[in-house]
């Protein structure tokens, strides 16, 4: 049990460290685009930005869930599930919102659902 719990609290440092970064980052680079004369759209950079570093967590997660379950540690492999989870749920909403070769009707039904 203590063996789960220090992965659980290890891939939430994992989850925690890169989004903290990106916030305080975002942060900065919305300061910085309020003080030009003539702003850009720093939100879609940020929002793309948010998209790779989701992808990146997702396929790690999936890789170490791999692995784990080929080295038959069942128990830590089903702690990747619920981040697997969740990092999904973002990727698919950034994917219909800014993607075109969605199907319209899995994108009308996922963005009225979460947005």
């Amino acid at each position: 049990m203590k063996k789960i719990a220090l992965h659980i609290a290890s891939r939430l440092l994992i989850v925690a460290l890169p989004l903290t970064a990106l916030y305080f980052f975002a942060q900065m680079a919305f300061e910085e685009n309020r003080r030009k004369e003539h702003p850009t759209d720093a939100g879609l950079g940020i929002a793309i930005l948010l998209a790779l570093l989701l992808i990146v967590l997702f396929i790690g997660f999936l890789s170490d869930a791999l692995y784990r379950m080929y080295k038959k540690d069942y128990a830590i492999a089903l702690t990747n599930l619920p981040f697997l989870l969740l990092f999904s749920i973002p990727i698919l909403y950034i994917s219909c919102k800014m993607g075109t070769y969605c199907e319209d009707c899995f994108c009308d039904w996922f963005v009225k659902l979460f947005a």
